[in-house]
């Protein structure tokens, strides 16, 4: 089968601003966050500072030969396989309700001409499709009971909740191990984005990072996925 063409996002990441130090939180009109303007749908999105790892996004499914992907952009099918741990990813997806297809976003690389899944960003039944764009983000979180959003950069992050202000705070990222973080003094927050399976029952959907904000004495726990902009 042909190769899909990769195309790199790198350029996006060269515009990330630069680390500022902890500082303080500025408050938005409240209301919905604007809706997000469908764009061409793309073949493969970002490139990893992995070497040789390339981020594929698609329309999956199960057959008997194996896992198919077709890549946003395309209308050729790819057979892939997974790494062990991808693997063990997807079987825990699949299992509860025998899904057979799925949006499947996640970084493989190419061995002999076949696609190798290394790790996985997110799956899901409902929701984003290849329609819309990556977010222009390092991460972006979300989480239920009660309902938040969280957009995080390298230099801070922004929360949506319903009915507020959004908040937006001035906190750089820090890498700790295979974790990030970002902390602020004003206000006192601390945002915590690690590896991990993450399961959202009510959306269909499982993300490879979870995700938690300490802020004003409570916490909130959700599941991640990585935007457009490149890791520190």
């Amino acid at each position: 089968m042909e190769t899909t063409k990769f195309l790199s996002l790198g350029v996006v990441a060269m515009v990330a601003m630069t680390v500022s130090a902890c500082g303080g939180a500025t408050n938005s009109s409240a209301g919905e966050p604007p809706a997000s303007t469908p764009v061409p749908a793309q073949p493969v999105a970002a490139s990893s500072p992995a070497a040789g790892l390339e981020r594929l996004r698609g329309e999956a499914v199960v057959g008997k030969d194996g896992y198919g992907v077709t890549p946003c952009g395309s209308d050729r099918q790819r057979i892939v396989e997974f790494a062990p741990d991808a693997q063990a990813f997807i079987d825990r997806f699949l299992e509860p309700g025998g899904r057979l297809a799925f949006f499947f976003d996640g970084w493989v690389r190419e061995r002999e001409g076949k696609w190798i899944v290394d790790s996985v960003e997110r799956v899901h039944t409902e929701g984003p499709r290849c329609d819309a764009p990556l977010e222009q983000a390092m991460f972006v979180a979300r989480g239920t009971e009660p309902f938040w959003s969280l957009s995080l950069s390298a230099t801070g992050w922004e929360l949506q909740r319903p009915g507020q202000e959004a908040l937006r705070v001035q906190a750089p990222a820090t890498r700790a191990g295979t974790a990030y973080v970002w902390e602020s003094s004003a206000p006192a927050a601390k945002v915590e984005i690690v590896p991990g399976y993450c399961a959202d029952g009510m959306a269909d959907a499982a993300s490879g990072w979870e995700a938690k904000l300490s802020l004003d004495g409570k916490t909130l726990s959700g599941c991640a996925h990585r935007g457009a902009l490149a890791l520190p």
